[in-house]
């Protein structure tokens, strides 16, 4: 598959279909890229790269489905990926408004937590560009459309007093925030997808 000019060609290690126009890929360079028809046509390089996120494992197979038994939970598509590393992980497809409610929790907790090491998590999780040749650059490309689970799980570690920073940046009682973010964790969810 010929990824768009962004990208260049890349080695894909693994591909999934999520539904009849959005597709998920794992490239050899440890990134995770959501390409989308947008056409509504099957036609050879009309696939647009919508959603990009360096997950820092080789993925080596994607399979639908959860690790967790039937719930409210799993009414929520997932994916479930296995990385050369062992690790295994969930992806999981949230509708927009749940999507963008958890976009600002994952940017007002990221702005209370300290790096491991002062490694920066949004530089961390940003794509390397290529260049056409397929070298990689020095210039990165922020993550998109994609959110970090275990960041955002991290908010129910925070101190109390962090907790309603937090809360008074988003608007939403730390209570709720609590419960929504529980709701996410049951999922085990690594990695969030906005469809």
């Amino acid at each position: 598959m010929e990824w768009n000019a962004l990208f260049t060609s890349s080695m894909l290690s693994s591909v999934e279909i999520l539904d009849d126009y959005t597709f998920l890929g794992a490239a050899n360079n440890s990134n995770i890229t959501s390409l989308q028809n947008n056409e509504g046509v099957y036609t050879m390089g009309k696939l647009d790269v919508v959603g990009k996120y360096h997950l820092g494992e080789f993925i080596n197979k994607f399979q639908h489905g959860s690790l967790v038994p039937y719930s409210d939970a799993c009414r929520i598509p997932t994916v479930t990926f296995g990385s050369a590393g062992g690790v295994i992980g969930i992806i999981a497809s949230l509708p927009r408004e749940q999507y963008e409610f958890l976009e600002k929790l994952e940017t007002s907790t990221r702005a209370m937590i300290d790096g491991v090491g002062d490694l920066c998590q949004k530089k961390w999780r940003s794509v390397k560009k290529f260049n056409y040749l397929g070298e990689e650059g020095e210039e990165f490309l922020e993550a998109s459309n994609f959110l970090d689970g275990d960041l955002i799980e991290s908010f129910l570690d925070l101190s109390r007093n962090m907790m309603d920073q937090v809360s008074e940046r988003i608007g939403v009682s730390v209570e709720e925030l609590c419960e929504r973010v529980e709701e996410l964790k049951r999922l085990h969810c690594l990695v969030v997808f906005k469809t």
